[in-house]
């Protein structure tokens, strides 16, 4: 369906709202999904919210939930908690097309560390950003959990300056500027599904793959993959998007059960991302991976003409502001 389309049925969403009165007393029912199965951040911060949500809401809240892609991609999902036939799902890397701004997350080496990440998140950034999903899609962030920062891999040899990267093929999630930022790098970009990946991987249709740690056990990448690059350069949040007019339809104290869950989600799962990180890049040396650190220095000059290039898609003004943020 077209942009504009969609546009179209956030602003009837929206319109909608009002149609649909909270219901004091009333149980509801939630069904929540994710493309990604165990032991996938965006599972596990969907797992935790069904979790609290039901125990907060003390038998008037279940949450039905279906992941690994039972109910659809992730594109497919957004599409669904549009139009409000599931209330709740996780995503990621896709969240640009619900909202081009939130494009910069996709924006090679903007984010200097977690500190930087979060100030932009958990602040007026972030609110600013909710605020236009909300209003041009009929769609909430409820939690900005984390992938974390990503790293290349790949069959072929260890990446520490560009030129390492020349020759490469590496697969990309189908996203503009997540295109442009690794072929500015120097390799050749290759878009691909995330289900695709490890079969794209095996058969050697591209040489390698950009992802936080957490990728190379789910996937278990050492059986296709020789060496990570630690490169850090782009930092990828996990979403649980709520249909906003479902939001709102819910009763004060189930909506506040439902936000306060979402918020203790999103807290557990932040630290429990970073906890697991050493102990997954240590599983991967002990599967006879070899880890290395990129030469983040010698990649940040060729990764500024993305931001150039992709600027009027997020507006520089928002560039600016979290630039500044990194001081």
């Amino acid at each position: 369906m077209r942009r504009n389309a969609w546009w179209g049925l956030g602003l009837i969403a929206a319109v909608a709202l009002a149609a649909v009165p909270p219901v004091e007393g009333a149980k509801v029912t939630i069904r929540l999904a994710t493309e990604p199965a165990a032991p996938d951040p965006t599972f596990e911060l969907a797992n935790k919210f069904k979790e609290l949500a039901e125990a907060k809401g003390k038998g008037d809240i279940e949450v039905k939930f279906f992941p690994g892609g039972a109910l659809g991609t992730q594109r497919q999902l957004q599409e669904q908690v549009q139009l409000g036939s599931i209330e709740i799902v996780g995503t990621a890397s896709d969240m640009p097309e619900l909202e081009p701004k939130f494009g910069v997350f996709d924006f090679p080496f903007l984010f200097g560390d977690r500190t930087h990440v979060y100030k932009v998140i958990d602040g007026p950034i972030g609110e600013e950003l909710n605020q236009a999903v909300i209003r041009n899609k009929g769609v909430r962030v409820l939690s900005w959990g984390e992938l974390g920062f990503r790293h290349f891999t790949n069959a072929v040899r260890p990446i520490t300056k560009p030129e390492d990267l020349k020759g490469l093929k590496i697969r990309v999630p189908p996203n503009k500027i997540r295109v442009a930022a690794i072929k500015a790098m120097g390799a050749a970009a290759t878009p691909i599904p995330w289900k695709e990946l490890y079969t794209a991987l095996q058969q050697r249709v591209v040489d390698g793959q950009e992802n936080p740690t957490n990728a190379i056990v789910t996937l278990s990448m050492w059986e296709v993959q020789k060496f990570v690059s630690l490169s850090n350069h782009v930092f990828t949040p996990t979403y649980l998007l709520v249909n906003e007019r479902f939001y709102q339809s819910l009763a004060p104290g189930l909506r506040q059960a439902v936000t306060e869950a979402a918020v203790e989600a999103q807290t557990w799962q932040r630290a429990e991302n970073q906890r697991r990180e050493a102990s997954e890049l240590q599983q991967a040396k002990t599967k006879g991976m070899q880890v290395n650190a990129a030469d983040v220095k010698a990649f940040v000059p060729l990764a500024r003409p993305v931001w150039d290039e992709f600027a009027a898609v997020v507006g520089k003004e928002l560039l600016d502001r979290i630039v500044a943020l990194r001081q």
